[in-house]
């Protein structure tokens, strides 16, 4: 706690303390002035006959009503500003809930997003153990994931629809393409949008680029000339692709045996990367 930090506890606490009294007189004074209108009420020869009810004193009765009416315009402007001040107390005390719970929400929200970050550290070393097995068992130069994300929206709020290769595991034959595949727009990509809804493609990149140039160049790049695209389908949607590619495209198992072994792998890893699932 620093200086500045003192002096603004000081003044709020000065403020609260000035308000505070401010609202104790005025109940005080409204009191006093119920107590007044109270007593003139049970005492009706004040007002009737003041000579007799106050003795010795030459009160005439008009004084009385003039007081009577002073008594009443105080009580009621009084009521007014205590309900006022009343009803400010209330909104603040409104307020400082709404703000409460805000803060609570916002604390929420901290403590998932860390047990969220725990939990996918904990997921990814399962994911890159998976990815290593059907690497192996299926004889490939690289396995991989490319996970969708909601990058921007466009003027109308319609998303763009970005791609990142998060997990890859390569043989000693290939270099890592996360690079080459980070962050990308997926609708710059036909081959995506036209093999999508399939769910699963398998073919060389000379057929890739029959539907899309662009994408079989950045593959080759990558030296991946046979491959397999299977789309990895959450509770709530899409959440992204499991890639599989050889850098030879003579050498590699049937088509049969690639989509057996990588519909085993989906299973798992989209059960480790859907937040829906593992919260389910």
């Amino acid at each position: 706690m620093n200086i500045n930090d003192v002096n603004k506890f000081k003044e709020n606490l000065e403020s609260t303390t000035s308000r505070g009294f401010g609202y104790f007189m005025k109940n005080v004074g409204m009191i006093l002035l119920m107590f007044v209108f109270i007593f003139i009420l049970t005492n009706p020869t004040c007002v009737t006959n003041p000579g007799e009810f106050f003795g010795t004193f030459d009160i005439k009765g008009l004084w009385v009503v003039f007081a009577l009416f002073c008594s009443i315009a105080g009580f009621y402007q009084l009521s007014k500003s205590v309900y006022k001040d009343n009803l400010t107390i209330r909104k603040e005390e409104r307020i400082g809930e709404v703000e409460e719970a805000m803060a609570r929400k916002e604390e929420e929200i901290k403590k998932e997003h860390a047990d969220l970050s725990i939990k996918r550290l904990d997921h990814s070393a399962l994911i890159d153990s998976e990815l290593k097995s059907l690497l192996i068992r299926l004889e490939a130069d690289r396995a991989a994931i490319v996970e969708m994300h909601n990058g921007t929206n466009n003027a109308s709020g319609f998303p763009f629809i970005y791609g990142d290769m998060a997990y890859e595991q390569i043989s000693k034959d290939v270099n890592y393409a996360q690079d080459e595949f980070k962050n990308f727009n997926l609708a710059k990509l036909p081959f995506v949008a036209l093999n999508y809804k399939k769910g699963t493609w398998i073919g060389s990149t000379d057929e890739v680029e029959k539907q899309d140039r662009y994408f079989a160049a950045k593959l080759r790049v990558v030296d991946a000339n046979f491959g397999a695209f299977v789309v990895l389908e959450g509770l709530n949607g899409p959440i992204g692709f499991l890639t599989l590619h050889y850098k030879n495209p003579d050498i590699h198992p049937s088509k049969a045996e690639i989509i057996a072994e990588i519909n085993h792998s989906v299973q798992k890893i989209t059960s480790l990367l859907d937040r829906a699932k593992f919260e389910d």
